[in-house]
Parts: structure tokens; C-alpha cells; sequence
């Protein structure tokens, strides 16, 4: 893990919680070294449970992340800021996706703009 390392993620209605949820995970445990069943023998949720928050097709409760992130080695920091111009805290976070998970937002945000766009 990268030593006093901080990731900036900004919570809002636009981004799916599942891609916050699977970013963390699987960056904890990448970060860790360690194989989704070695994260499953340390924090315990099933290996399905797992495998579909590093997915993305399952959100785990507040609780549930921090002992995955905690398991993996990793500390999960939350905290509150006034609202920022969102770019910078964008190019943090999309740094910590994987490449493809992020083409893929950014395709349906796209998709989504070019629809509101012709009014749909």
C-alpha cells in the first residue's frame, strides 16, 4: 500500500454507489496483495458477496465495507468538505478505477447527455 496515500471519492446521485463500493475493494485488495478468497478468509462475507462488489452488481453496507477494507490492511477515511468544482476530485477518483469500468461510465454518461440533449 502506498504510505499515507488518500483517495478522494465525492458521493452524489450521479455516479452508481456500486462503482464507489468496487473501486475500494478492489483497490484494498490489490493493494494488499492478497486474492478475493484470502479476503474472504479474513473478513468473512461469502465468495460470492465479494466477487459481486469488486463487480459492481452489489453494494455492502457502510459496515460491511470498512471490515473488507480493514481485512485487506487498508483504512477507510470518511469525512465532510464543502462542495468543490468537482474536476480534480473527478481525476482522483477516476484514477483509482480500472480503465475498462471507467469507459464504460463514461459511455452511458454520453449516451445519457446526448438523450437529454434531444429531450428524452
Amino acid at each position: 500500500m502506498i504510505e499515507n496515500a488518500v483517495y478522494l471519492i465525492r458521493y452524489n446521485n450521479k455516479v452508481p454507489k456500486e462503482l464507489f463500493s468496487r473501486s475500494l475493494i478492489s483497490r484494498a485488495r490489490r493493494d494488499a496483495n492478497i486474492s478475493q478468497a484470502e479476503l474472504v478468509r479474513r473478513a468473512k462475507p461469502s465468495q460470492a458477496a465479494i466477487s459481486m462488489y469488486e463487480a459492481g452488481t452489489r453494494s455492502p453496507t457502510l459496515d460491511t465495507l470498512l471490515r473488507i477494507i480493514r481485512a485487506a490492511g487498508s483504512d477507510l477515511r470518511i469525512g465532510l468538505s464543502g462542495p468543490d468544482t468537482h474536476t480534480i476530485t473527478r481525476e482522483r477518483f477516476e484514477k483509482t478505477l480500472d480503465p475498462k469500468v471507467l469507459e464504460e461510465f463514461n459511455a452511458k454518461e454520453r449516451e445519457r447527455v446526448r438523450l437529454a440533449r434531444l429531450g428524452r
